[in-house]
């Protein structure tokens, strides 16, 4: 069944017309009056609607009762990703929300891409993204994103979860790494510099390699976030 996020609080049992953006995704799925949808407002849970009216301009629903289930890993992951190029960053954010991730916390390091134009409007590029992965992959909950910020800021950050350097020379077993909330910390193309690689292996919990071969940033980040995952 086609799922929608929903900007406004839902309503139960009510009648009421979608915003620009859902009525638009509803015309391209050429969608017709009286078919079933789902909407969910990202405050959990999700609410059956019908399509009673569509047009060129908008689309109007009716709603039933709230459901309330949820997708969400029983583990809290967060990564902190140091930027990357644009089409794999968008690629690693859309798979880490299929994958449960809780929050997604960009990084600027010594050797990471810089973002070009303005920085609000990337965020929000990121965020539709995580909405769109939501509507596809069932979860009704959002993970959180916001602009990046400086390695230093990221380790000040950490409170009492478990933290995981992702480490070429790394020789952490996944199944150690235990604690219901886990922070995934991954470098840029070309990894970190020697300076911010020294101040994680010493400020890490863990240090992991996943595989034998050498990933890419964003299949190393996604590898372990299935890894971790997998183990609650």
């Amino acid at each position: 069944m086609p799922r929608f996020f929903c900007a406004e609080p839902i309503q139960q049992q009510v009648q009421f017309e979608l915003d620009a953006r859902v009525a638009q995704h509803v015309r391209v799925l050429r969608l017709r009056e009286g078919e079933a949808i789902t909407l969910f407002d990202g405050s959990g849970g999700e609410t059956p609607a019908t399509l009673t009216r569509l047009d060129k301009r908008s689309a109007e629903v009716t709603t039933g009762t709230h459901v309330n289930i949820e997708r969400e890993s029983h583990r809290q992951i967060v990564i902190y990703a140091a930027l990357i190029a644009n089409d794999r960053m968008d690629w690693m954010i859309q798979k880490a929300c299929e994958l449960g991730v809780s929050a997604i916390r960009p990084m600027f390091t010594e050797r990471s891409q810089r973002i070009p134009g303005d920085v609000a409007k990337r965020v929000e590029h990121w965020r539709g993204i995580l909405i769109a992965a939501c509507e596809q992959c069932g979860r009704n909950r959002i993970p959180k994103i916001d602009a990046p910020i400086a390695l230093a800021e990221a380790l000040s950050s950490l409170a009492s979860q478990s933290s995981v350097l992702l480490d070429a020379d790394g020789d952490t077993v996944v199944s150690s790494i235990s604690g219901d909330s886990v922070a995934i910390f991954v470098g840029p193309e070309g990894g970190f510099a020697p300076a911010e690689l020294e101040l994680l292996r010493n400020r890490c919990d863990h240090k992991l390699r996943i595989g034998r071969t050498v990933l890419r940033a964003e299949t190393a980040a996604i590898a372990a976030l299935a890894s971790l995952a997998s183990l609650t």
